[in-house]
C-alpha cells in the first residue's frame, strides 16, 4: 500500500520507530520514550472531542451555525423523526433533497433523493444503521475545494470537477467518461446506460457528488481572488473550532456564495497523488512528514 510505504519512509527519516497493529489499521509511533498513532489516516492531533465532531456531519454543522460560520444548511433526522414535518421541509425545497448519514467519508451513504418514497425509503435505511442522519437543500455548485489545514496554515489547496461529459454524436458514455477520468472509470458495470451515445452537446452527469473516490477530477489552478477567500474561511473555521490537523470541504455556488460542507479528521491523499503525478507524492510526503513532527513536539 503506497500509504504504508510513505509513511514507513518518513518514519525511518525521523529515527521513528512505526509499528503496524490490527491489519496497519493502526500504526504505533515511538522515540525517545514517546509514543503516538495513526488510526487510519487520522494524526493524534487533534483532540478527541474535536475529531469525533468534524467526522459527524450534523454535529460539525451545528458547531460551524454556533460559531456563526458559513456552513451549507442541515436539517437533522433521528429516529423518532416526524413524517410530515421531512416532508413539508422536502416540498419546500422543489421536492429535491440530499440525504446523507452523519457518519461515513468518499460519498458513501450520500443520496440525491427527488421523489417522495424514495426520500423515506433513504431516510428509514440510513436510521437503521446511525442514530441521526442529515437532509440538506441541494445546492446548484460550481466546484467544490478541498483545503488541508496543518496548525493553522493552509497546506494544500486543490479544485474538485464532478463527473460530467459532454456527448460528440459518436462516442458511448462509457469512452467518454474514461477520457473524463480513466482511473477511476474503469468499471463499465458501473456507469448507468454506459453504452448510450450522447448527442453532440449533450450533458450527462456520470455522479452528482465531487470525491474523488468516485470519479471527480482535481485541479490546482484556481483564481487568485477566489483562492485567497476559500483559505480564509478554512483558516477561520480551523482556529474557531480548534482543528489542528485535517480537510475541510468548501462549495462555491453557481450564484458566487462560498459554503462550508463538511469537514475530515483523516486526511486521506490517495487520490490526490495518482491525480497529481508531477508532484503530488512530494505534497504529500512533505505533509504528512510535518504532521508526525508535529505529533512528538506537541506536548
Amino acid at each position: 500500500m503506497e500509504y504504508d510505504e510513505l509513511l514507513e519512509k518518513i518514519c525511518h527519516e525521523l529515527d521513528i520507530r512505526l509499528t503496524h497493529l490490527s491489519d496497519s489499521w493502526l500504526k504505533v509511533l515511538e522515540k525517545n520514550g514517546d509514543i503516538h498513532y495513526i488510526q487510519g489516516y487520522k494524526f493524534d492531533l487533534n483532540n478527541h472531542g474535536i475529531g469525533n465532531i468534524m467526522d459527524d456531519k450534523g454535529l460539525f454543522h451545528d458547531l460551524l451555525v454556533f460559531k456563526k460560520l458559513p456552513v451549507i444548511e442541515h436539517k437533522g433526522i433521528f429516529k423518532t423523526y416526524n413524517k410530515q414535518d421531512v416532508l413539508n421541509y422536502f416540498n419546500k425545497n422543489n421536492n429535491t433533497l440530499i440525504v446523507k448519514g452523519n457518519l461515513g467519508t468518499c460519498g458513501k451513504e450520500v443520496y440525491l433523493v427527488n421523489n417522495e418514497k424514495d426520500l423515506f425509503e433513504k431516510i428509514d435505511r440510513l436510521l437503521l444503521k446511525q442514530s441521526g442522519i442529515s437532509l440538506c437543500p441541494y445546492y446548484d455548485i460550481q466546484n467544490e475545494y478541498r483545503v488541508i489545514v496543518l496548525n493553522n496554515e493552509a497546506r494544500v489547496i486543490y479544485g474538485k470537477i464532478r463527473p460530467e461529459v459532454i456527448g460528440d454524436g459518436k462516442s458511448t458514455i462509457f469512452e467518454l467518461a474514461t477520457a473524463f477520468n480513466s482511473y477511476y472509470i474503469n468499471k463499465k458495470e458501473e456507469i448507468v446506460n454506459s453504452s448510450y451515445i450522447p448527442e453532440n452537446g449533450e450533458h450527462v452527469l456520470l455522479n452528482f457528488q465531487f470525491n474523488l473516490s468516485n470519479g471527480a477530477k482535481m485541479f490546482l489552478d484556481i483564481e487568485k481572488e477566489l483562492k485567497e477567500k476559500i483559505v480564509e474561511i478554512a483558516l477561520d473555521v480551523a482556529k474557531k473550532v480548534g482543528i489542528v490537523f485535517g480537510s475541510i470541504d468548501i462549495i462555491y455556488t453557481n450564484d458566487k456564495k462560498l459554503y462550508v460542507i463538511e469537514a475530515n479528521s483523516g486526511v486521506m491523499m490517495d487520490s490526490f497523488i495518482k491525480q497529481n503525478k508531477k508532484n503530488g507524492y512530494e505534497i504529500a510526503y512533505n505533509l504528512y512528514k510535518d504532521a508526525i513532527k508535529l505529533m512528538f513536539e506537541k506536548k
